[in-house]
């Protein structure tokens, strides 16, 4: 959920910071958000390489961590080559996350109740994709800045990386 609550916080929102906060075009807000996309899908592929030749618990919290570094780029570098680096990492992380979660479930739980658990973590995940761009907004209508909202984000990434840690590196059983 700390993961999914980061990016989606950050994704959501983002057109809007953009717009609103920086001043930027429709169209440079288009492109980054496209940009994002396009690395999610190098995001999917490496961290799906990474996660054959290392230990998967390892690799989520790379990417986990991967998306709490990126947020900073937009709040303390406000320049156009911040955007491109933020963009890059930000995606990488966002590929990696949706890939990431169901291979580390598999490798915990046992294949018997694999469904019914990604049942429950991705509705968990809907929850926290659907409240955190909320509370993000509301952030920003309450301070006139997406400061906050997005620097709670860092600490919520940061968040989902530690609890991974914690994660078993062993197969339980159920």
């Amino acid at each position: 959920m700390y993961s999914v609550g980061a990016i989606s916080g950050v994704q959501q929102n983002l057109k809007l910071f953009l717009s609103l906060d920086q001043h930027y075009t429709q169209n440079l807000a288009t492109r980054i958000l496209s940009l994002i996309l396009n690395f999610s899908l190098v995001g999917r592929l490496l961290m799906g390489w990474l996660a054959d030749r290392f230990p998967t618990k390892h690799v989520m919290v790379m990417i986990y961590t991967l998306v709490g570094v990126a947020i900073p780029f937009l709040l303390f570098r406000q320049t156009l080559p911040a955007l491109y680096i933020f963009s890059a990492i930000f995606g990488i992380g966002l590929g990696g996350d949706y890939m990431i979660i169901p291979l580390m479930t598999a490798e915990i739980f046992s294949m018997e109740i694999l469904g019914r658990l990604l049942g429950l973590i991705l509705t968990a995940d809907g929850v926290a994709e659907a409240i955190s761009p909320w509370l993000v907004g509301r952030m920003r209508d309450t301070n006139g800045t997406y400061f906050e909202g997005f620097l709670t984000l860092v600490g919520v990434a940061l968040l989902g990386a530690l609890a991974v840690s914690a994660l078993p590196k062993d197969r339980r059983v159920a």
